[in-house]
């Protein structure tokens, strides 16, 4: 089973986003809190596989929350969920190590599908920010507080062949195809490379691709 953490101000979401969640087979909601300071003290309490975060709450923002829970001994892996598609917003919070960012207005049967997708480490971004998202990435090259990941000049040639897959969506069995390598090999390779730059996440490396002209 994969271990829910739902965390959300409104009491009334919390409760139908359980409803939805639970409709998909090997999901189980195991906490509910209203606000980060608790889906953190929950986060290590329990064990979480990943945590559904609102972005805006009262106290610490779904921002602070998930680099809070990410910082966690048994860190979850985090999807934020909202109302809006702000993509500067959307930008804090990967680097803030979230690994998934779905609106709040996806259809139902979304919700579970991205919560799948994240805790089997692949990256999901709703369709209607993606473009903004990239678009914003490459916009803050110049300003003064640039998400961490700008560097990629010590990747060997394979490296970027695989950079470059990963920034244009590749999953690993995909990844394999090309670069003729097993699909564990490719997970491996991918991991490597993230450790390699500092990054937390496929979304992140993504969005590396593009602004360092890649893809």
């Amino acid at each position: 089973m994969t271990r829910v953490l739902l965390v959300d101000d409104d009491d009334d979401i919390r409760s139908s986003l359980r409803i939805v969640i639970e409709s998909e087979p090997g999901l189980v909601v195991v906490a509910q809190c209203s606000d980060g300071e608790r889906a953190v003290a929950a986060a290590r309490r329990l064990r979480c596989d990943v945590a559904v975060v609102d972005l805006r709450m009262p106290g610490i923002d779904g921002i602070e929350t998930t680099r809070r829970l990410r910082e966690c001994p048994a860190a979850p892996t985090v999807l934020v969920l909202t109302a809006f598609d702000d993509g500067d917003d959307v930008l804090r919070a990967l680097a803030a190590g979230a690994s998934g960012f779905l609106l709040k207005g996806a259809r139902p049967h979304e919700l579970p599908a991205a919560i799948v997708d994240v805790a089997a480490g692949r990256c999901v971004l709703a369709p209607a920010v993606a473009d903004a998202v990239v678009r914003r990435a490459v916009a803050r090259d110049h300003e003064e507080q640039p998400l961490p990941f700008d560097d990629l000049g010590d990747l060997t040639d394979r490296e970027r062949e695989l950079v470059v897959a990963v920034g244009e969506g590749l999953t690993n069995a995909q990844i394999a195809g090309r670069l003729g390598v097993t699909a564990t090999s490719a997970k491996t390779y991918v991991s490597r490379i993230l450790d390699k730059l500092g990054l937390q996440n496929r979304t992140q490396l993504a969005i590396a691709a593009h602004r360092a002209g890649l893809v």
